[in-house]
């Protein structure tokens, strides 16, 4: 056998192993059970910029809330975001709710990578996952864990430049899949075996080479060098904020707060106003916390005031728009990360202004 002909049986059978691997390795995951298009599709917007162990809860929440498409965009926007608070970037969330409208609407789910890269927050990745798990097609993936695999496998490095690298790896994607299913392979083992390996054992640092069933195929670790690959790439840049909230309380456990309305940052999500209260009220001090939140490194100063009379709740309220009294306990709206971690350092601080 040439060596050509012996390199393209090698990877032929790295292919099979790879599957075989997953079947018997593979995690339990509650969108594994029932891989309609609906779960699917929640499961894969999810999981961007998102670990899987942070999904799972908020991804059965989300279910038992949603069942369906169409119970998905009869709800409330409010409502679904209330469903998504603290799982961040809550574009994922409006962008789901848009997207079961129109999907409804049009009396089906798109069944081709053209109609789903049409829905709101698709990309190429996103349809490629829905529609090769879901509906068994053989279509390309790419993120973060996949990238790795094969970066590794292939040795490929950055020559060219970024764009040129995505390309590179796009292909091999796509030629992956393709030959999996042509040896019989499903397209939904494929991929999902791509992104189960990057998740487990071909790990970013120390990948577990050892147990890997592509580990006599795979290029970097013929050069023993799988930490130089995915090659890096630029830091992460980071976006500098500096806020400043009022948290008004009432002393029987409530904060009085505001939604952010279309067009601001965190729209739809109630928070802290940074109106300044009603005269009158008392003033305990600041605080100041550093947040992180998706890509922005947040300085946040809290103003925190407490209402003395209660003749002063209905006067505090005045001039916040869109604004309400909600228990801090459980406050039943959609609230985010920022809120939360101010909340705790009020407590931390100024634990009598909370109320029981």
């Amino acid at each position: 056998m040439s060596k050509s002909g012996a390199n393209i049986a090698a990877f032929r059978q790295g292919l099979k192993d790879l599957a075989d691997w997953f079947e018997r390795q593979k995690r339990v995951l509650p969108w594994r059970d029932e891989p309609s298009l609906y779960r699917v599709w929640i499961s894969e917007i999810m999981l961007q910029q998102t670990q899987v162990v942070t999904v799972i809860p908020y991804f059965e929440r989300f279910l038992k809330a949603f069942p369906s498409v169409e119970a998905l965009a009869a709800a409330p926007e409010e409502d679904v975001l209330r469903a998504w608070a603290g799982l961040g970037y809550y574009s994922r969330a409006r962008n789901l709710h848009r997207a079961a409208q129109r999907i409804v609407a049009a009396g089906r789910f798109p069944g081709d990578r053209a109609g789903w890269l049409e829905i709101p927050g698709v990309g190429e990745y996103t349809a490629g996952a829905i529609l090769s798990i879901a509906l068994d097609q053989p279509e390309a993936i790419l993120d973060g864990n996949v990238e790795r695999v094969l970066s590794r496998v292939w040795a490929a490095d950055r020559a060219g430049g970024d764009a040129a690298y995505k390309q590179r790896l796009w292909k091999l994607s796509r030629g992956w899949v393709r030959a999996s299913h042509e040896s019989g392979i499903r397209p939904s083992v494929t991929n999902q075996a791509l992104m189960e390996l990057g998740a487990t054992l071909c790990s970013p640092r120390k990948p577990k080479c050892l147990l890997c069933p592509l580990a006599s195929i795979c290029r970097a670790r013929k050069q023993d060098a799988q930490e130089n690959y995915p090659p890096r790439k630029k830091p992460k840049e980071w976006i500098e904020v500096r806020e400043e909230v009022h948290c008004v309380f009432d002393g029987r456990g409530r904060m009085l707060l505001h939604r952010r309305a279309k067009g601001q940052w965190r729209a739809g999500l109630w928070d802290f106003s940074e109106t300044l209260p009603s005269p009158g009220l008392e003033r305990l001090g600041a605080i100041e916390r550093k947040l992180v939140v998706t890509r922005h490194k947040i300085t946040r100063i809290a103003h925190v005031w407490r209402v003395r009379k209660e003749s002063e709740v209905l006067r505090a309220s005045e001039g916040f728009h869109d604004s309400r009294w909600v228990l801090v306990a459980e406050p039943g709206l959609a609230v985010g990360a920022s809120l939360k971690k101010t909340l705790q350092s009020i407590r931390e601080s100024y634990p009598e202004v909370i109320g029981k």
